[in-house]
C-alpha cells in the first residue's frame, strides 16, 4: 500500500510539473506569436492596399514596437461613404478576437440596408484612443464630415466626438439604449412603456408628462439608472430630434444587423490576421445581399395589394423594393381609407 500510495504522490506532482509546463509554453507561444501575427495582419492590408488604389490603412506603434491601434477601409467602403455617410453610426461593443481588442464598425444605410464604411481595432477606449479613431476616419473619407452620428453611449466616445466631430448631432443608438433598460429595469412591461418614449413623435411637454407616469407606474421615482438616462433625453427622445434626418439608423435594426453578422463570422479564438479576413468576407457577404437587392428592384415586378394600382407602379419605378414595401404599408393605404377608394 505505501508503494501504491507513494506512486500516486509522484504522478500528481509529475502532472503539476507537466501542467506548468504547458502553460509556459502556451504562453511563450502566444507572446511570439502575437507580434507575428500583427505582422501577419498589416501585411495582408498592405496586399489589399496593392490590389485596390483606394484603399486605406493605417496603424499606430506601442514604444516597445508592439501594434496598438489599427484602422482600414477599401475603395468601396470609401465611396459608399460619399454617397450615403451624412449619417454614421459606430459601435465598439464588438471584442470577439483572441486579444480582447475592442472592434469599431463604421457603417451606414443605403435604402434600408446596411452599409459598412471601416472597421478599426484598438487596444483600449480611452478618449485619446477615440479621438485617434475619428481623426482617422475623416482623414480616409477625404475630410468629408458627416451631419449625424449614432452611438452605443460610451462616455470616451461621447467626449472624443465633442473634440473632433463639432457641428454633428450625437444620437444614441434606441437598441443599445433597450438593451440597458433590460439590463437595469428587468421588467417588460417598462421597457413596453420605455420603447414608446424613444420612438413615438412626442411633443417635449407630452414627453415629461409620460416620463413621470412611467416613474410612477413602475416605482423607479428615485432609480439612479432612470435618472441618469433623463439626463441625456435630448439624445434619445425622438421628440428632441424629430428635426434631424436620422431615417432607418435610429431603429434597432442596424445595430441587429451588425450584431447578428460579428456572431456569424468571428469568434474568441480568432487570430488578428483570422479576424480582419472574417472582417472581410462578412463584407462581401452584405455587398452581395445588395446586388441581390439591386437586381430585385431592377428586374422584377412588386406585388400590388391595393387598388391603387396605377400609383403603385408609378412609386414602384422610383423606389427600391424595401422603401416600396414601406411606403406601401403606410401612405397608400391611408390615402385609400382617407378618398374611401376601394369601398363598396
Amino acid at each position: 500500500m505505501d508503494i501504491l500510495h507513494s506512486r500516486r504522490v509522484d504522478i500528481i506532482m509529475l502532472a503539476s510539473h507537466a501542467k506548468d509546463l504547458y502553460n509556459h509554453i502556451y504562453h511563450y507561444r502566444r507572446s511570439k506569436v502575437k507580434n507575428g501575427d500583427a505582422n501577419a495582419a498589416i501585411n495582408y492590408l498592405i496586399g489589399k492596399s496593392n490590389n485596390d488604389p483606394l484603399f486605406f490603412r493605417k496603424y499606430t506603434f506601442t514604444s516597445d514596437e508592439r501594434l496598438e491601434h489599427i484602422f482600414w477601409a477599401d475603395g468601396q467602403s470609401i465611396v459608399d461613404y460619399h454617397y450615403f455617410g451624412d449619417i454614421v453610426a459606430f459601435d465598439s461593443k464588438y471584442k470577439k478576437n483572441k486579444y480582447n481588442k475592442p472592434l469599431v464598425i463604421f457603417s451606414g444605410c443605403n435604402h434600408g440596408k446596411t452599409v459598412i464604411f471601416s472597421s478599426g481595432l484598438l487596444s483600449d477606449e480611452t478618449i485619446d484612443t477615440y479621438k485617434w479613431l475619428l481623426e482617422t476616419f475623416v482623414e480616409a473619407m477625404g475630410g468629408k464630415r458627416h451631419k449625424e452620428v449614432i452611438t452605443d453611449g460610451d462616455l470616451a466616445m461621447r467626449d472624443a466626438i465633442k473634440n473632433v466631430l463639432l457641428d454633428v448631432t450625437h444620437r444614441l443608438c434606441g437598441w443599445h439604449l433597450q438593451r440597458n433598460a433590460c439590463e437595469n429595469i428587468k421588467n417588460p412591461n417598462f421597457l413596453r412603456d420605455f420603447k414608446g418614449l424613444i420612438y413615438d413623435n412626442n411633443d417635449c411637454r407630452d414627453f415629461d408628462r409620460r416620463w413621470v407616469d412611467i416613474l410612477e407606474k413602475h416605482n423607479l421615482v428615485e432609480n439612479t439608472w432612470m435618472e441618469k438616462t433623463y439626463e441625456t433625453r435630448a439624445m434619445w427622445s425622438h421628440c428632441f430630434l424629430r428635426d434631424k434626418f436620422f431615417w432607418y439608423i435610429r431603429m434597432t435594426s442596424q445595430c441587429e444587423g451588425i450584431n447578428s453578422l460579428i456572431r456569424f463570422y468571428i469568434n474568441r479564438k480568432n487570430t488578428l490576421i483570422d479576424f480582419i479576413h472574417n472582417l472581410d468576407m462578412a463584407l462581401k457577404d452584405y455587398r452581395n445581399n445588395e446586388l441581390i437587392a439591386d437586381f430585385k428592384s431592377q428586374c422584377s415586378e412588386p406585388v400590388m395589394i391595393t387598388l391603387l394600382e396605377v400609383y403603385k407602379r408609378s412609386a414602384s419605378c422610383y423606389f427600391t423594393r424595401n422603401i416600396f414595401k414601406e411606403i406601401r404599408g403606410r401612405g397608400f393605404e391611408y390615402q385609400g381609407i382617407k378618398h374611401g377608394i376601394g369601398q363598396g
